[in-house]
């Protein structure tokens, strides 16, 4: 087809500046969400990139409150923002607290992977749902399913060794206990 054919148009991608702070950073924290999952933890580098990964989601987030081009007001998509905030939270709350003190990393490292995941969720549901002819329920159980079975069984296989302290995070909460005692 003709370039000037009034029949083609290529769909933009970003509509707004607001938009493209929000591609950027969604960009950013899945490929700093991915990296922090495969990375060893409890480092230095695991930590400057998970606080990057947050910052880059809070970003995210807070940019996604900007965008009504969809749904012309508040949407799904701003529900599926505040879930995420829900959910990077609570995988940061234990962490900054330490506690509760012999469980806090399992939860950190559950509810940052699931943070990462609900990322990769929204990504396929945002393609999708620039495909013509697509239902939202079509689009939602596509994206959830195409991202949480394969999600679920690598952090079943995964777990373990995430949740294993460090030879230095595990000097460190001895240190803890024994300081509280």
């Amino acid at each position: 087809m003709a370039a000037d054919d009034e029949t083609y148009r290529m769909p933009k991608l970003v509509y707004s500046h607001w938009g493209l702070l929000h591609l950027i950073a969604a960009t950013a924290s899945l490929l700093l969400g991915t990296i922090v999952l495969a990375l060893s933890k409890g480092g230095k580098r695991h930590k400057r990139l998970g606080y990057s990964y947050v910052g880059s989601m809070a970003v995210m987030l807070a940019t996604s409150f900007t965008i009504y081009r969809q749904f012309h007001g508040f949407g799904i998509f701003h529900v599926a923002a505040l879930l995420s905030s829900v959910t990077l939270s609570a995988g940061m709350v234990p962490m900054l607290r330490k506690k509760p003190v012999h469980s806090w990393r399992q939860w950190h490292y559950s509810f940052m992977y699931l943070s990462v995941l609900e990322l990769y969720v929204a990504l396929v549901a945002e393609v999708l749902v620039r495909r013509p002819g697509m239902s939202f329920w079509e689009v939602a159980s596509l994206s959830s399913t195409t991202v949480m079975l394969p999600g679920a069984l690598l952090f079943t296989r995964f777990r373990k060794r995430w949740q294993a302290p460090s030879p230095r995070a595990r000097l460190a909460t001895k240190s803890a206990i024994n300081a509280a005692a």
